[in-house]
């Protein structure tokens, strides 16, 4: 009888153990550690320090776009190589530029100016109204995909920056725009290598700067 008690406690452990198993998973350790870091990354805080500590810092450093726009026309392979910013080896690249300009026209979705000493030059655009894509993140090259785990938090930081610039920047510059007001700006191009229109030309907004009051041009 004790044989036959003994066996049966043995039997009952057994299929605790069994139960027990059955319900445990087993994972990959890179499963494991991409999971915890899920909601680590903060894209918008990321983005904030970024924006206050490194891009509007740097202002000083953008290319004059007057100057980058007669090399185009010139040498535009030599304004690439020079003056332009990407992540990958593709014909897209990016621009951190500056100017300085009349207000011309408001337009449903930008804002027209004519470049200071450059009438020479075609008018170019202020973006108003579709802010996305990369050209914020990139054009000024000192955000590095490298220091990322994914692309998707690369992704989301310039979804957070483009932000940025819809609720802190476009609203003034809206406000402020008035018909023959000198601006003063900073922002960021986008440009394809292999199709280089400068009578397209559409800077995203970083930093704006009237430079005369509304009442003034009209005195």
């Amino acid at each position: 009888m004790k044989s036959i008690a003994k066996w049966k406690n043995v039997l009952l452990g057994l299929t605790a153990v069994l139960i027990l198993f059955s319900t445990l998973r087993f994972e990959k350790l890179d499963e494991v550690r991409a999971r915890a870091n899920v909601g680590a990354f903060d894209p918008e805080a990321f983005a904030r320090d970024f924006w206050e500590q490194e891009l509007i810092n740097s202002l000083d450093e953008a290319v004059d776009l007057g100057t980058l726009m007669e090399m185009l026309e010139q040498n535009p392979g030599a304004a690439f190589d020079e003056h332009s910013n990407a992540v990958g080896i593709g014909n897209i690249r990016f621009f951190f530029v500056s100017g300085s300009g009349t207000l011309q026209q408001i337009g449903e979705n930008a804002l027209t100016l004519s470049l200071e000493g450059k009438e020479n030059l075609p008018s170019v655009n202020l973006a108003t109204e579709y802010i996305f894509g990369n050209a914020v993140r990139d054009g000024s090259g000192k955000i590095n995909i490298q220091d990322f785990d994914n692309t998707m938090d690369f992704n989301k930081v310039s979804e957070a920056l483009n932000a940025i610039v819809r609720t802190e920047v476009l609203p003034p510059l809206k406000q402020g725009a008035t018909p023959d007001r000198s601006i003063r700006f900073t922002g960021a191009i986008e440009m394809n290598r292999s199709q280089v229109n400068l009578a397209e030309l559409e800077v995203i907004p970083i930093s704006i700067d009237f430079e005369n009051n509304p009442d003034e041009t009209a005195n």
